[in-house]
């Protein structure tokens, strides 16, 4: 919300930043918690399967989003950008479904879904409706979509036991909307 703000303001999201940076490093004591995060405890038929359900879930929302925006429904050509793209969508998978869908699935599995998915929202919105950004941008819109695909992308995981399947479909998403782009768009830093 504030990273388009004058210092001392966009301090503000550094330390947004950092907060649940320390949280998550904090339980990650060794390789194979975070591979408990990453991989699960699934098959690997199972996890193949969940693999190949995410991959068509970012499919089928980007070009869903694409065809939104009225541009073809998938890239005519790749840009450095895409890689960038990829990795932030991959980053909020670890802390959106690998941490924070994770740390609360011992209280209630539909609970854990719902509150990741809320949270991710909710973070994008903030993003999108920082005062300082002139943008137009239908947030509705924007809130809607995020939302059904948290609880999409948190069903995966859920129930593939991995993060795995619901980072292919995120970075894929990113990867086929963000594709054409040369610069990074505004909302990156």
């Amino acid at each position: 919300f504030f990273i388009h703000y004058e210092f001392p303001f966009c301090l503000l999201s550094v330390a947004a930043l950092i907060v649940p940076a320390y949280l998550f490093s904090r339980n990650l004591q060794s390789l194979s918690d975070f591979r408990k995060i990453t991989v699960g405890y699934s098959s690997l038929k199972i996890t193949i399967f969940y693999c190949i359900a995410g991959l068509l879930l970012g499919i089928l929302f980007a070009v869903m989003y694409r065809w939104h925006l009225d541009i073809s429904l998938f890239p005519k050509s790749f840009h450095l950008f895409v890689i960038v793209a990829a990795l932030i969508g991959s980053m909020e998978e670890l802390v959106f479904r690998g941490f924070i869908q994770d740390y609360l699935k011992s209280k209630n599995g539909l609970f854990s879904i719902l509150f990741s998915s809320i949270s991710h929202t909710g973070y994008k919105c903030c993003l999108f409706l920082s005062p300082a950004v002139t943008t137009d941008i239908n947030i509705g819109f924007l809130a809607f979509w995020t939302f059904i695909g948290g609880i999409l992308f948190g069903t995966i995981k859920h129930f593939s036991k991995s993060l795995l399947p619901s980072l292919i479909a995120h970075a894929l998403f990113d990867i086929l909307v963000y594709a054409e782009y040369v610069n990074s768009p505004w909302w990156v830093w």
